[in-house]
């Protein structure tokens, strides 16, 4: 079967990794069809037509049976794909974007071995039950499949990192060459009960996880032992090092990287891989927990690598909004970890926080009081240097989500799906069960793009 992994990337950078596309075009090329994975990147002064266009052109030359839209295209990208190459789409994420009746299936994740297995069922007439995390429409109905997601431990046993099948058509170039390995894309916190305060007893359905973050759509961790881990990391890295030598972010997609980061930095230093940035992420209880390793590996990479934190999850500043999202953390321990992380970073030259932490600023319950606490307590740190547009930030809520369930028990959805929230992005649409904060975000939203988001929502909240 001919299948192509359509990449539609409109912005100048490459925040949405390619590794897990490599992955799925090498292991259909190795089961015997023909896969590609085709990349067109926004630039200054093309038109959004002009990049769909340039997509779909190239799509329509090559004739695939399947195309996969990962992460972040459009509805109108979809509806141009079929209409032009007749191909069967299949994207990843939410089971919404079934509402886009161009869209045949959608995978959770972008599972290398889950596409494969898709791949194969159609191929040969087989039942889709057996592939994993799928979701597919029969009539008016949405059906999964109960098979879970690969480990990725299995994905890089079974599958093939295959960067030869890319084609890269621009215009755009990324801002900087940044690749990824992964460890573990599970939550270690992902067993963790939900408290009465999450307002989730009885309200979450058995295909919805049943703990950890409530906003949050991440499975559960797969314990491997390092020295398999480490093995599987390594033979990633000398993959991305040999087709990228030009590399200066390596991401670690794992969340309990902080676990073993000091054993990566020492692989890392028999590599050429001199002036490379290690990024890692994680929950931000882990910076206590495993201080003595992120130092260990500071010193390891003293003078040749920096360590950058990033994507750690904050989410919010008050405590109420935190026992709503089951967190695990309060605010005192968010400071206390956000002082640790500053006075590290003071303390070694080769450490570095990126601007890219979580934050769910407004969500259906949101208080105007709540709004309030996190104002008055991010003055009591340099948030902006972790996080400067929290502010703005908003809950996504899939069906796949916990709360999700919630606000469809609270008739707080309005079931809609915007044209452009598509991909990752797409969420349903939702409304606040407080009239006093949606006026409150409606007016904050008009300062958008200012850059003075704390400031902004001071100024328009009451009092």
């Amino acid at each position: 079967m001919k299948v192509a992994v359509a990449r539609y990337i409109k912005m100048q950078d490459n925040y949405f990794f390619d590794l897990f596309d490599a992955i799925t075009a090498g292991t259909l090329n190795e089961l015997g069809h023909d896969a590609i994975v085709v990349e067109r990147m926004a630039a200054d002064g093309f038109s959004e037509e002009d990049l769909m266009e340039g997509l779909v052109a190239f799509l329509k030359d090559f004739q695939p049976a399947l195309v996969i839209l990962p992460y972040l295209p459009t509805t109108e990208l979809a509806r141009r794909i079929r209409e032009e190459t007749g191909a069967l789409i299949a994207a990843f994420g939410s089971v919404l974007m079934l509402n886009c009746e161009e869209v045949d299936y959608v995978i959770q994740e972008p599972d290398p071995l889950a596409c494969a297995e898709l791949v194969e069922a159609l191929s040969d007439g087989r039942d889709f039950d057996t592939v994993a995390a799928l979701a597919w429409r029969e009539g008016d109905e949405i059906v999964r499949s109960q098979a879970p997601l690969h480990p990725i431990g299995d994905i890089m046993d079974a599958g093939t990192i295959d960067y030869e099948s890319f084609y890269r058509l621009g215009p755009g170039q990324p801002v900087e060459v940044r690749k990824h390995i992964a460890g573990d894309w599970g939550c270690g916190y992902k067993s963790k009960q939900f408290s009465p305060e999450t307002g989730l007893e009885g309200v979450v359905p058995d295909h919805a996880p049943q703990g950890g973050c409530t906003f949050c759509l991440r499975p559960c961790s797969t314990p491997m032992a390092w020295e398999e881990k480490g093995e599987m990391l390594e033979r990633q890295m000398d993959s991305v090092l040999e087709s990228f030598p030009d590399m200066k972010k390596l991401i670690v997609v794992d969340e309990g990287a902080l676990a073993y980061v000091d054993e990566l930095a020492a692989r890392l230093t028999t590599k050429p891989a001199e002036g490379i940035e290690l990024l890692v992420s994680g929950r931000l209880d882990y910076l206590s927990r495993y201080r003595e390793r992120l130092e260990a590996a500071l010193e390891i990479l003293s003078g040749t690598n920096t360590i950058r934190l990033y994507q750690f999850g904050m989410e919010n500043l008050s405590d109420s909004v935190l026992r709503r999202y089951n967190k695990g953390l309060n605010f005192e321990q968010i400071r206390e970890a956000c002082s640790l992380m500053f006075k590290l970073i003071e303390e070694h030259e080769n450490l570095e926080a990126e601007e890219s932490f979580g934050f769910i600023m407004f969500d259906p319950w949101t208080t105007w009081r709540e709004l309030k606490q996190n104002v008055a307590r991010a003055r009591q740190f340099d948030i902006s240097r972790l996080r400067s547009s929290a502010p703005y930030t908003a809950m996504r809520l899939y069906p796949e989500a916990p709360l999700y369930w919630r606000a469809l028990k609270e008739g707080l959805l309005t079931g809609n799906m915007g044209e452009n929230d598509f991909g990752y992005s797409v969420g349903s649409g939702w409304t606040f069960k407080h009239e006093a904060t949606a006026k409150i975000h409606e007016e904050l939203m008009k300062s958008r793009g200012s850059g003075q988001g704390w400031k902004n929502l001071a100024r328009v909240l009451p009092g």
